[in-house]
């Protein structure tokens, strides 16, 4: 228990240096049912068969660097430009949205009873402290990240080596982790590992998919709309969409005031287009993608992302509804398990 204690404590600690590591984790669980299935292809005979995990690793390797850099040329410049464009325009965009709250601040003086904008404004101050708060904890944490850079890019020029070995030793590993357990809960444990990789290749699957279908569906109507910077705000509603129900909130809001500072004559087509998209994706996409995934009531969703990110921030949004969803699942698994009519073959069975 005290070495488990201490290895916990160390890998907190340096939780900001092994961002990298998660990120070759999740990389390596993508790209492994690929590999997976390369290494069957290859005929199992003399050296090529001896080294089918490699010669399928390596192949996978560069097929993903080619489609990297396929990306890159066709749409890395725009983004770049965009991106460019966009941070550069910031200035501008604050001044504009300045004018705008300016604007509605005198039709709120003009027009809202003054005991009625005494009872908003004294909420409107409760609000800002928690804000204030929490933005000077941002603040504190992002000082507090500075001194862990260099471990972050230590463990980033590691990457691809590590990545490698991931890829390459899985089924190992996953054996050497089974063997660690009693023979007899063996296959318990197995059974419960399933589970959570059903589950959780599900989601990531789901969530990309969705990722990318907002994102093209999201170019090619600011596309329509002759919109500036499309490429980039494309890229960000892709991106944001893998947050759940917040995510397209936040891209929408960026994509909404970023029209308004460059061409405001378009606010209100830009913004019905973000409407159509969010209520085409939560109606049909969601649904289907995901509801096979996790199948969580969206109240319960809601409650879990809450609480998510007020115990871990951003990271906690990101993971806690698959936890979540895990976590279920394999409760049903153990009270089957340890039920007087549970069956091992039967309760994974049902577990999926």
């Amino acid at each position: 228990i005290a070495a488990v204690l201490a290895i916990a404590w160390l890998i907190w600690s340096s939780r900001g240096a092994l961002l990298p590591f998660i990120i070759g984790l999740v990389i390596s669980y993508l790209l492994t049912p690929v590999v997976n299935r390369v290494q069957i292809a290859i005929p199992n005979r003399g050296w090529i068969g001896r080294s089918r995990r490699v010669i399928a690793v390596l192949i996978v390797y560069l097929a993903a660097i080619g489609m990297l850099v396929s990306l890159v040329a066709t749409i890395g410049p725009r983004l770049v430009n965009e991106t460019v464009e966009l941070v550069e325009g910031l200035p501008e965009f604050a001044d504009t949205v300045r004018e705008e709250s300016d604007y509605w601040n005198r039709w709120y003086e003009e027009t809202i009873p003054k005991d009625v904008r005494v009872n908003i404004e004294s909420h409107i101050d409760e609000i800002g402290d928690v804000v204030a708060g929490a933005a000077r904890s941002a603040v504190m944490a992002t000082f507090g990240t500075v001194r862990r850079v260099f471990g972050f890019i230590a463990g980033l020029a590691l990457l691809p080596l590590w990545t490698f070995y991931i890829l390459k030793d899985q089924r190992r590993g996953m054996n050497f982790f089974y063997n660690l357990w009693p023979k007899e809960i063996q296959a318990d444990v197995r059974n419960v590992i399933g589970i959570a990789d059903r589950i959780l290749a599900a989601y990531v699957r789901g969530q990309l998919l969705l990722g990318f279908v907002v994102g093209i569906v999201t170019f090619f109507g600011l596309y329509f709309l002759d919109v500036q910077n499309a490429v980039a705000l494309a890229v960000l509603a892709g991106i944001f969409e893998m947050v759940p129900i917040l995510g397209p909130w936040i891209s929408g809001t960026v994509g909404v005031i970023v029209v308004l500072a460059t061409d405001p004559g378009k606010i209100w087509a830009v913004l019905i287009l973000f409407v159509v998209i969010q209520q085409v994706e939560n109606t049909f996409l969601v649904p289907k993608i995901q509801g096979d995934a996790v199948d969580l009531n969206p109240a319960i969703i809601m409650i879990l992302l809450v609480v998510g990110g007020a115990v871990f921030g951003l990271l906690g949004v990101i993971i806690v509804v698959p936890i979540a969803a895990i976590a279920r699942d394999v409760f049903i698994y153990v009270y089957g398990r340890l039920s007087e009519e549970g069956n091992l073959t039967e309760v994974a069975d049902s577990s999926g």
